[in-house]
C-alpha cells in the first residue's frame, strides 16, 4: 500500500531545508537541482509542489515572516511601554540573535524579487504584512493617546516609524559600519519625545 504524504507537511518540510540552504550558501548560490537530489526527491515531485524557483524563496520567506509575525504577537500581550512594542514590532532589525541576523540576510537576497514582483500572491502578501505593521503602530499610538501619555496629534507619526525603519535598514546594507540599532533605538525614544505630553 503507498504511502499517505500529507501535502501541507511536506511543504513544511521542503521549505526547512531550503531555509538552511538559503542561510548556509545564500539565495544566488542556491542550487535547485542540487538541492533536490540533498533531499532525494525527484524533479516531478518538487514541481508538484512548487513550480518555481521563485515560489520556493516566496514560501520559505512567507513562512519565516509569518513564525516572526506570530511571535511578535504571543509576546506583544505582556508588554506595556511604546518603546518596548516598537522595540517588538521592529524586532528583526534590532535583535543581534543569529535566527534573526539569518532572516535579515535573506531579506536583503530577496527584497528585489519582492519589490519588483508581478506575482499577485506575492503582492498581497507584501500588502497584508505592512497593514498588519501600520495596524500595531496605530494601536500603540492609540494606547499612549489613551492613557494621556502622546498628544492626539501624533498618531499621524505612526506609518512613518516605518518607513523610516526600512529606510535605516536599506542604509546598514549600503554603509559600511552603520549601527542601525543605535539608530533605529535614537529614533524611537525621539519619536516618543516628540510625542509626549509635557
Amino acid at each position: 500500500m503507498p504511502k499517505i504524504v500529507n501535502k501541507d507537511e511536506k511543504i513544511d518540510y521542503i521549505c526547512e531545508e531550503a531555509y538552511k540552504v538559503f542561510v548556509d550558501v545564500g539565495i544566488y548560490e542556491f542550487s535547485l537541482n542540487k538541492f533536490i537530489s540533498d533531499i532525494n526527491m525527484s524533479k516531478g515531485q518538487f514541481y508538484h509542489y512548487f513550480s518555481t524557483k521563485e515560489q520556493l524563496i516566496y514560501q520559505v520567506m512567507s513562512k519565516k515572516a509569518f513564525e516572526l509575525m506570530n511571535d511578535i504577537k504571543e509576546k506583544y500581550k505582556y508588554e506595556e511601554s511604546y518603546i518596548y512594542k516598537i522595540n517588538l514590532i521592529f524586532e528583526i532589525y534590532l535583535n543581534e540573535e543569529k535566527s534573526f541576523s539569518d532572516l535579515r540576510k535573506l531579506y536583503i537576497n530577496t527584497f528585489h524579487m519582492y519589490v519588483t514582483s508581478s506575482d499577485d500572491e506575492i503582492k498581497e502578501f507584501n500588502n497584508s504584512a505592512y497593514k498588519d505593521i501600520f495596524d500595531s503602530l496605530e494601536q500603540i499610538f492609540d494606547d499612549e493617546i489613551q492613557k494621556g501619555n502622546f498628544h492626539p496629534d501624533s498618531k499621524k507619526l505612526a506609518k512613518s516609524l516605518c518607513a523610516t525603519a526600512d529606510g535605516m535598514f536599506l542604509l546598514s546594507v549600503m554603509i559600511e559600519n552603520y549601527d542601525l540599532k543605535t539608530e533605529l533605538t535614537n529614533y524611537f525614544l525621539e519619536i516618543e519625545k516628540l510625542s509626549k505630553i509635557n
